[in-house]
């Protein structure tokens, strides 16, 4: 075996419009109901330390019963109630938060925009950055998370970069406490095909010190069906030939885990936070690929079928060192934060063709690519609350990526007789900085909130194509102002607005010139004169919440200049070539609806639905002035206390389809159950299902007058795991200010 490099270590629209149709008038019913009709619930009465007070100069609609919480610029979500967290990825869990859609290869988006940045604890990381980010989000395990918070919007305080706007991830933290107490949790989970998870944490706090760890290995497996029906130009005729390839794939992987953290309060208005945490995963997938056309024209006839193996690793290692001085005076302080991190991807893909038509000798295939992504971003905040309640927030932002690919082939008639082929062979580097200062000024007239924000970026990024001596550069600033209005109707209502200019940078993929084969058929480069796309965004919005009732209904619209584009071409043969330009404008303009509501004192629901119009511009490919779709996302929860040990939940989750400038990937569809049963305070067992149904599938097509390219695959993801969780020591309080969105709702305990 050649080893170049060494390795360390749809558903369809029908779904939509009938999700849709169901979704809509139980929304309007529900927001009619909730005017009128205070809702019942069988929680307790709130604990007052655990509710902020109504502070208007900051308009944070707080409901702990529902999971859900609200700030002049972001809403979050609890996954605490989540059962998919304790046998699941992050993926699974990610696909219940409104706005958000997972596809079924980890691919995130928000509200059908798939450039969207991922935070973790409000800083970037490189376990979210480049190829190996899908697969993150497919292997991490859930439990490690706290809650969600999603920016459509973001403030300018936030990094302008993702045109789909920010996710932050709040880690799992350890509440502060006098008294020693210690706590931890030891968790299990057995399912079908071979999969299995096991996990510890423990937590320790007291005298100003707070210590928390965890470990846990998850093994994940799934098949893979991609049938994929081709027409290709035929160069004398200009007709479209028929060509079909189908892929039949298994796929398995192991999770590895680790994570610390320390907390120490240093004295009375300083304190001391450090992080350590390492991610590793090892895919395993074996394949049978075969590809067939008749030919015709200028197109050979072709046939061959092509057994292979495909080896992937990852790893992450990030940590932080952050340091926070509170002020005498009310509500000032400062905070820096020095985060590291860095991503290791290898990838090698064997594989052997035998062709059929037309006779000729075999072809074996050994490419590696190695890529690696450190980061580092250092963060200062000052905050000071001023008179008449106003808050003053600025900062510095730097953050700087320092990333490198690798490639090494090999091929020949036969794996003994492959050589070294130095047309696989690059070396590519990629450094960027962004630094960036901001500042946000809020101030309460009366019911209306007033947040305003600019946020200044200078950018200066070199590529290298260092086999090729091909060097690139670019340097600019912009300005990036944000605006956030919050107007209080009534103690349970209030409408938002806002505005918002961002910036979608190429990464280091859609830069790289060198053109990678990644099969005799298929061939990929990116463009190094590519610029940045901006984007403006608008929104309106009503929030009610009464008790353990949420309702909101956003309309938004976005509106993309200099479009990111990824565009495929024929180059004859048979054989195509995906590059990247910078095309004209896209546009979305939709209604999101969210409610979460109690129906009964044991069931309870959370819904969401997205209804957009998204157009694309395509006039610069030659092709028609514009490519437009509407497009229907959506998702359902229900949660039922059967029992008052026994705890069931349901959820379907459909993501609607993409456009882009030459087809769409198609619409997605995902379920879920969850049954718990506590034997005490602190024993349960779990039973959760993924895709019981079988539905998970996607179609990605590309589709004008000179290529169709129609590729449907079909994801055997069903699974059913059985396991438990046992509480070890005393339980652990955590302060108001973290909002434990789970602790009163009805089904969340």
């Amino acid at each position: 075996m050649f080893l170049p490099i060494q390795s360390p270590g749809r558903a369809r629209l029908r779904a939509s419009a009938c999700l849709a149709a169901l979704l809509t008038p139980w929304l309007c019913a529900s927001l009619a109901a909730a005017q009128q009709v205070p809702a019942t619930t069988a929680n307790p009465a709130p604990d007052p330390q655990a509710v902020a007070p109504r502070q208007p100069q900051t308009v944070t609609v707080t409901a702990p019963a529902s999971g859900y919480r609200s700030s002049i610029d972001r809403k979050s979500y609890s996954i605490a109630s989540d059962l998919q967290t304790g046998s699941g990825a992050l993926a699974d869990v990610l696909r219940k938060v409104p706005s958000v859609q997972v596809g079924s290869e980890g691919d995130v988006s928000i509200r059908g925009d798939a450039d969207v940045t991922i935070l973790v604890d409000g800083k970037p990381s490189a376990l979210f950055s480049g190829p190996g980010r899908a697969q993150a989000i497919q292997s991490l395990p859930a439990d490690q998370y706290e809650r969600v918070e999603v920016m459509t919007n973001p403030s300018a305080a936030q990094t302008a970069a993702g045109s789909g706007g920010v996710i932050n991830l709040i880690s799992k933290t350890t509440a502060k406490s006098a008294e020693p107490t210690t706590s931890g949790t030891v968790s299990g989970n057995l399912g079908s095909g071979g999969r299995f998870d096991v996990g510890v944490s423990g937590a320790y706090s007291g005298g100003g010190l707070s210590l928390s760890g965890n470990a846990s290995f998850r093994r994940g497996a799934f098949n893979r069906d991609i049938d994929t029906r081709y027409g290709l130009p035929d160069p004398t005729t200009g007709n479209l030939v028929p060509a079909r390839g189908v892929q039949v794939q298994h796929q398995h992987d192991d999770v590895l885990t680790l994570g610390g953290a320390l907390g120490y309060d240093l004295g009375p208005h300083d304190r001391l936070d450090a992080n350590l945490d390492l991610v590793t995963d090892r895919e395993v997938q074996n394949q049978i690929a075969t590809y067939q056309t008749a030919g015709g024209g200028g197109i050979p006839p072709l046939a061959y079928v092509a057994p292979g193996f495909l080896h992937d690793e990852y790893m992450s290692a990030s940590g932080s060192l952050g340091f926070t001085h509170t002020m005498a005076g009310d509500g000032e302080s400062l905070a820096v934060k020095l985060s590291l991190s860095q991503a290791h991807v290898y990838s090698q893909n064997q594989a052997t063709y035998g062709y059929s038509q037309p006779i000729q000798p075999g072809l074996y295939q050994d490419i590696a690519q190695r890529a690696d992504f450190p980061q580092a971003d250092l963060k200062v905040d000052y905050k000071k609350t001023l008179a008449n309640k106003a808050k003053l927030a600025v900062g510095y932002d730097g953050q700087y990526d320092w990333q490198a690919e690798h490639d090494q082939g090999a091929q020949g008639q036969t794996a003994t007789q492959a050589a070294a082929d130095p047309t696989f062979a690059q070396h590519f580097a990629f450094h960027q900085q962004v630094q960036a200062a901001y500042a946000t000024y809020e101030q309460a007239f009366g019911n209306l909130t007033v947040q305003a924000g600019l946020r200044g970026e200078n950018t200066t990024l070199e590529t290298n194509l260092v086999s090729a001596r091909q060097k690139g550069r670019q340097d600019y600033f912009k300005l990036f102002p944000s605006l956030h209005l919050a107007y209080e109707l009534s103690d349970t209502s209030q409408l938002k607005a806002s505005y918002g200019e961002r910036i979608q940078r190429p990464d280091e993929t859609q830069l790289d010139p060198f053109v990678t084969e990644r099969n005799p058929l298929l061939f990929s480069a990116g463009n190094p004169d590519l610029k940045p796309m901006i984007i403006r965004s608008y929104e309106l919005g009503y929030e009610y919440r009464h008790k353990t009732t949420d309702l909101q209904a956003t309309l938004f619209y976005k509106d993309r200049s200099n479009l990111l584009t990824q565009v495929t071409q024929d180059i004859g043969g048979g054989a195509l070539l995906s590059t990247w330009s910078n095309l004209g404008r896209s546009r979305d303009l939709g209604v999101e609806l969210v409610a979460n509501r109690d129906l009964t004192k044991t069931l309870s629901i959370n819904t969401s639905a997205d209804f957009m119009h998204s157009e694309v511009d395509t006039a610069n490919l030659g092709l028609a002035n514009d490519h437009s779709a509407f497009v229907v996302s959506g998702r359902v929860t229900v949660n039922w206390q059967v029992t008052p040990k026994d705890f069931v939940q349901l959820g379907v989750q459909q993501s609607g389809r993409q456009l882009n400038a030459q087809g769409y990937y198609g619409a997605a569809t995902f379920t879920d159950f969850g049954w718990r049963h506590r034997f005490d305070s602190r024993l349960a067992s779990l039973v959760t299902m993924q895709d019981p149904f079988g539905l998970s599938r996607r179609t990605i097509a590309i589709d004008t007058p000179t290529l169709v390219d129609v590729q449907k695959r079909k994801f055997n993801y069903t699974a059913i795991f059985i396991g438990f969780t046992y509480a070890l020591g005393g339980a652990s309080k955590r302060p108001a200010d973290n909002f434990d969105f789970g602790a009163q709702h009805t089904g969340g305990q």
